[in-house]
């Protein structure tokens, strides 16, 4: 199932590359979705705005470990594109060992100070225990949920992408399954769509282990200290360093913003926070066809073929177009009907579908975005792409609280869009100036 993506058709390598990559994350996306609608028709309105305002706290952990994890992907695909298999076999034990250590002691800190978090947030008095509950159970969950992104990391960065969709098929069955038992059987509530989160992303974790032993003596992982090599964690790290210091920003920003929307009461927070699930997944195949562009770039790189890289970066965007103009046309003509899925109130899917037509339309540019900031992290250019990210983030930030007198909750949407746009500016220059070149 690998893939070498540094010879053949451009356009097929990064199509079929993508394919399962876009199918891994919409189903992977089906975790929340899914305990999101059994809760708000099995549970409560109440309920459901408890695990939406439960994301921004977990994504502290998620994104700052989805930050070493993309280090080590930009590392490996290069390793593999230059045939330095030795390399990858240091390198992903190595990392293996310093993530585990790492989302261990941050998911126990997690455990122990959600109360106090939620309470930062500002969240909605009635909502605050069953988002207390909720995040105790999935914090448990938290370096299964790493395992399964190292675990895939791994395997795309060779080009297999096909094994991690196969795994999240099976995962995401078992956690639906799960959810009607735990919810309309054992009348487990909140708790029980917790738990068959958790166990759901045990199995896919497991099942990736599994695999990667069994076939690929690359990734033989082992904490043995002659597969240990410092070097190659420090040189994953300096290339992860600015994407963690990236997802740390971002995320602490994140929850800046989910305090702005708390601000506006239950309703909004329930219709924000539902039709961001369903924002998640109609960009996520232009964030997937971003990861397929870096992975593509990478290997280029590391086959020292840059010409090749620059038509992966082409081709990518004319993917992304066409893709973005389908899922622009989803959301605005669907939108109230998917926030209907959720069990929400009229009123609350009127606000979201107000959300959707404003940040609908501007997908095509958040896809060249990705597109471009791809392509500089695929060439390691990973402290420009943060600076970018950070900056739109600022900007985001800033326009939220100074206009949301103004805006009202519209100040959302806008300061989205707002930063959107600001990024893509900021990657297209980088782009065109060549100055990415000395990073090689």
């Amino acid at each position: 199932m690998n893939r070498n993506m540094t010879e053949g058709s451009v356009f097929k390598a990064l199509l079929y590359f993508t394919i399962p990559l876009i199918l891994s994350g919409l189903l992977q996306q089906l975790y929340n979705i899914a305990d999101s609608i059994i809760v708000g028709n099995y549970v409560s309105e109440e309920a459901l705005a408890a695990v939406g305002v439960s994301s921004p706290v977990l994504n502290i952990f998620i994104f700052i470990t989805a930050g070493l994890v993309s280090g080590y992907t930009i590392l490996l695909s290069q390793y593999y594109g230059a045939k330095e298999y030795d390399k990858i076999l240091k390198l992903s034990s190595t990392i293996f060992s310093f993530i585990m250590i790492f989302v261990i002691a941050f998911s126990t800190l997690g455990y122990l100070f959600i109360d106090k978090i939620l309470v930062l947030l500002n969240t909605p008095s009635e909502i605050l225990q069953p988002a207390s509950d909720y995040l105790s159970i999935i914090f448990i969950g938290v370096p299964f949920l790493v395992l399964y992104n190292l675990f895939s990391a791994m395997l795309r960065g060779i080009g297999d992408s096909k094994t991690p969709l196969y795994s999240i098929i099976l995962s995401t069955t078992i956690n639906i399954i799960l959810d009607l038992v735990f919810i309309n059987i054992f009348h487990w509530g909140i708790k029980g769509a917790a738990i068959a989160t958790v166990i759901a992303q045990s199995i896919s974790s497991l099942y990736l282990y599994i695999f990667i032993n069994k076939n690929h003596s690359i990734f033989k992982i082992s904490i043995k200290k002659k597969l240990m090599d410092i070097s190659l964690l420090f040189e994953s790290l300096k290339l992860s360093l600015p994407l963690v210091i990236q997802s740390t920003v971002g995320t602490f920003g994140m929850l800046l913003l989910q305090k702005i929307m708390n601000s506006f009461g239950v309703d909004v927070v329930t219709a924000i926070t539902t039709a961001y699930k369903i924002d998640t997944l109609t960009i996520l195949p232009l964030i997937n066809i971003s990861s397929a562009i870096s992975i593509f770039v990478a290997q280029n790189i590391g086959a020292n073929n840059m010409e090749r890289a620059k038509e992966g970066l082409k081709k990518g965007i004319i993917i992304t177009l066409i893709v973005s103009v389908v899922v622009t046309s989803l959301v605005v003509i669907g939108g109230w009907h998917f926030m209907k899925l959720f069990g929400v109130s009229d009123e609350v899917a009127d606000i979201g579908q107000r959300f959707f037509y404003f940040l609908a339309v501007f997908y095509p540019v958040l896809g060249i975005e990705h597109s471009l900031y791809a392509f500089l992290q695929g060439n390691k250019d990973v402290v420009f792409t943060s600076i970018s990210t950070m900056s739109s983030l600022i900007l985001r930030v800033s326009m939220s609280y100074g206009l949301a007198h103004k805006l009202g909750s519209d100040v959302i949407a806008i300061a989205e869009i707002s930063a959107w746009v600001f990024a893509a500016l900021l990657c297209f220059l980088r782009y065109k100036s060549n100055k990415w070149q000395r990073i090689i």
